[in-house]
């Protein structure tokens, strides 16, 4: 039901503070917001209390766009309406996996809820013993949580809730399923997922998934900030990390292009125009990004240099532009398309490494994160995270360098890939793609950075720097 106009009230002061919502920026939310549906999962345990998933649709724009909340919701002795955040709580995992392993579907006002489950034949769960927050950011909110069989026996899963709604086929979704397929093993397998058709649409979209859980582990990016502060061969054993991870992204990019399961994952030879259009979005993206900065409220240690970037945007235009005009012999296939140290699990044995959320950058359209592109999308993004990971002063240790790191990983990446149709035939394509690439991250970067971390500007002001010094940000 949409909610009375003094439950939108407290609902409305309440939502824009969270976490989650905040990050948004939406300016005088209760003036755009459209509607609130909530739909009831169940009575709470605690007195008083009830859970459920808010439908919230935003005015944004030309568009109305949809987030989901889940909510716990209770009247206080004044009769007023009052919420927290539900996303760990365990009523709300063991609704969304029942869903998801049931195989139903949830009528409701707002629309239909479908549960799809990858193995229909799984025992079912018969409890949820704890959940807890893996993390939570404006995109999505990943919970762990243990269940127990029908025999008793402890089973983890990992539910992600994807805090923005959109209709159409979520990447995490349709890359599970095909690694599934394929049976590879570098990946959290799917368990399912949870998809919501609204009222009115013909199609719907994922709103959650439910994966196996890993445990225990820690993600890559933790574990080398660990190593560097801790380990006096730092140097050897992020080496040997950056090893791993180069084989470990080589097989991933193999079972990406194999379409024997699903020609949506067929491998295509980029025609001129496609090479041209890849090349504009880059160029069209770094506009964006100049156009932020000249306006951006830059902190005063980096205005100067900030300035000197932007007298210099057109050297930067004219590499990414460059690209459209290079005889590329590597096809296009799938990607991960947010590639980074902190997308990698790794088990406390340090045996094996796995790769998690498949969704793509957050910010870009489903389309955008669909469409195939060069494997270099993927080498600069953790080329990228290891600069990240040696360049913050609190971070450094001795003998420990970011072009080292990323040298091993493209070495191994490259002994592994080369022959495959996603890698070039030869080295000068490699490095002039690596390059464009890496310049296209680092100018994303420029923009997140100044918009939400500004004292982390510096990472990459300097390799825009050097790169404008030198030419390249890496020889391959």
């Amino acid at each position: 039901m949409v909610l009375h106009n003094e439950q939108s009230e407290a609902f409305a002061a309440w939502l824009p503070q969270c976490r989650w919502f905040s990050a948004k920026n939406i300016p005088d939310f209760k003036r755009h917001m459209r509607s609130i549906d909530y739909i009831d999962i169940s009575d709470h345990p605690e007195g008083g209390e009830s859970l459920k998933l808010a439908v919230i649709r935003v005015e944004i724009g030309r568009g109305v766009t949809t987030f989901l909340a889940p909510v716990l919701v209770h009247f206080n002795q004044h009769s007023i309406m009052e919420c927290r955040d539900a996303a760990t709580d365990p009523t709300m995992s063991k609704w969304l996996l029942d869903l998801i392993q049931s195989g139903r579907s949830l009528q409701t006002a707002a629309g239909t809820f479908v549960g799809h489950s990858v193995d229909q034949h799984k025992g079912q769960f018969s409890t949820i013993d704890c959940t807890s927050a893996l993390s939570e950011n404006a995109s999505n909110t990943s919970v762990l949580f243990t269940t127990r069989d029908a025999y008793k026996n402890s089973v983890g899963y990992v539910s992600k809730l994807f805090r923005t709604y959109h209709i159409g086929i979520q990447p995490e979704v349709e890359v599970g399923l095909h690694l599934a397929q394929n049976g590879w093993v570098g990946a959290p397998p799917l368990v399912g997922w949870l998809e919501y058709i609204p009222t009115g649409e013909e199609q719907g979209g994922a709103v959650a998934t439910v994966h196996e859980a890993l445990t225990p582990t820690t993600d890559a990016w933790t574990y080398s900030i660990k190593t560097l502060s801790e380990d006096r061969h730092a140097s050897d054993t992020l080496l040997c990390v950056a090893t791993r991870v180069g084989i470990l992204t080589a097989d991933m990019h193999t079972v990406l292009a194999n379409s024997q399961s699903s020609p949506a994952f067929s491998p295509v030879t980029p025609s001129d125009e496609e090479i041209r259009e890849n090349s504009h979005i880059m160029m069209d993206h770094a506009q964006s990004v100049w156009d932020l900065l000249s306006t951006a409220n830059v902190p005063s240690p980096f205005q100067q240099r900030v300035r000197a970037v932007l007298t210099q945007q057109q050297r930067l235009m004219e590499t990414l532009e460059a690209v459209a005009h290079l005889e590329q012999t590597a096809a296009y296939i799938r990607v991960h398309g947010d590639y980074h140290l902190g997308q990698l699990l790794i088990d406390q044995s340090h045996k094996t490494f796995h790769v998690v959320d498949f969704e793509g950058e957050p910010g870009r359209t489903l389309e955008e994160r669909r469409r195939k592109t060069s494997i270099f999308k993927d080498l600069a993004g953790m080329s990228r995270s290891f600069e990240y990971l040696c360049h913050r002063t609190e971070n450094r240790a001795p003998h420990v360098e970011a072009a080292d790191l990323t040298r091993a990983f493209l070495k191994a990446y490259s002994d592994k890939a080369n022959g495959q149709c996603f890698y070039p035939d030869t080295k000068d394509e490699a490095e002039k793609l690596l390059n464009a690439f890496m310049l296209d991250k680092a100018i994303y970067e420029l923009a997140y950075e100044a918009q939400y971390r500004p004292d982390w500007l510096d990472t990459p002001l300097t390799a825009v720097e050097n790169f404008l010094r030198t030419g390249c940000f890496l020889v391959v």
